[in-house]
């Protein structure tokens, strides 16, 4: 997938009623989060690709959003055993198309 359409589609899930507003919330939806997976792991980075500013900020702080969240989605009476496995999903796809140092 372009990089350009991949960066709208986060900058999307990012506006106001998009999946990482809503989860800001607490309400987490599943199948909107198995999209959001599969916008991450269509990203495709060669090893000396540059990578835009943008992409960058959209993906660096999913981590530490979405770890930050976990209270709120629990309080909210989410399910947090399937909001923590998808956290660890996101973790995943990040390192799939980031790598590690």
């Amino acid at each position: 997938m372009d990089i350009g359409a991949i960066v709208e589609q986060l900058d999307a899930e990012w506006d106001t009623n998009g999946f990482f507003d809503r989860v800001r919330n607490g309400d987490y939806d599943a199948e909107r989060g198995r999209a959001v997976l599969a916008i991450l792991r269509a990203i495709s980075i060669r090893d000396q690709e540059m990578v835009p500013k943008r992409l960058v900020s959209l993906l660096w702080y999913l981590p530490s959003f979405l770890t930050w969240q976990t209270e709120r989605i629990a309080e909210k009476g989410g399910d947090r055993a399937a909001y923590e496995r998808f956290v660890a999903g996101v973790e995943s796809a990040l390192q799939e198309v980031l790598g590690v140092p």
